[in-house]
C-alpha cells in the first residue's frame, strides 16, 4: 500500500477498506497459462521468468493507463484492478 501524500488523502483513505483488489500476477502469469512440462527443463524456465517479468510489468503499465485516463480518481492511485 503506498503511504499517502498530503493531509487530506489521508483522511480520505482513513476509513477506506478495498477487499478485492485483484490477483497478484508477479511471478504467476505464464506458471497458470503455460503446460508445466515447459518449466521442467531449467534453461527454458529461466527464459520463461524472464518473459514473466516482462508480462508482469506490462500489465501494470496498463494499470497505469487506466488510472490515467479515469479523471475520477487521484493519479497516484493506485488499488486499481
Amino acid at each position: 500500500m503506498t503511504t499517502p501524500d498530503s493531509i487530506y488523502d489521508r483522511t480520505a483513505t482513513r476509513v477506506e477498506k478495498i477487499n478485492n483488489l485483484g490477483y497478484n500476477y508477479e511471478g504467476k502469469i505464464l506458471k497458470k497459462t503455460l503446460s508445466s512440462y515447459l518449466f521442467k527443463d531449467p534453461s527454458r524456465s529461466e527464459i520463461l521468468a524472464k518473459i514473466d517479468a516482462i508480462l508482469y510489468f506490462l500489465v501494470e503499465k496498463v494499470k497505469t493507463i487506466k488510472t490515467f485516463y479515469n479523471y475520477t480518481v487521484p493519479k497516484n492511485y493506485r488499488k486499481l484492478n
